[in-house]
């Protein structure tokens, strides 16, 4: 990943953390990182719903206007994504001794207009395969 790309992918994780915050949720960590014991993964934000205590596990795709998938970055999170994902929730919530507590796995798409500085957002809750 290019310094361009990274520093796209950080204001979009920004976006999202301020959208989850208007919304409602509280943020409990961002860019958690979990050794599965031969790679490290990450989720972007863990944020709870203030409303229902529902834990949110957020990945967030941020992709530039015109380019590439930019019309659904959501489809970033494949199968063998969302099986990682899983696996490094699960760790967190044994770690955090949230096991019981209701959670979920949800995606945040940002869309970047690089000319204009505006950004169009997309929370898909639930995501699931």
């Amino acid at each position: 990943m290019n310094l361009e790309n990274k520093e796209i992918g950080m204001a979009g994780e920004k976006i999202a953390a301020d959208y989850l915050e208007r919304s409602g949720y509280e943020i409990l960590e961002t860019n958690f990182q979990n050794d599965l014991g031969y790679r490290v993964g990450e989720v972007d934000i863990i944020a709870r719903e203030k409303e229902s205590g529902e834990i949110a596990f957020v990945e967030v795709k941020t992709r530039r206007k015109g380019s590439w998938g930019s019309e659904n970055p959501e489809l970033a999170v494949t199968r063998a994504k969302y099986k990682k994902l899983m696996r490094i929730i699960g760790r967190y919530l044994r770690q955090n001794n949230l096991e019981d507590t209701p959670h979920r796995l949800d995606a945040i798409a940002i869309e970047m207009d690089m000319d204009s500085r505006k950004a169009s957002l997309r929370h898909l809750k639930y995501i699931y395969y």
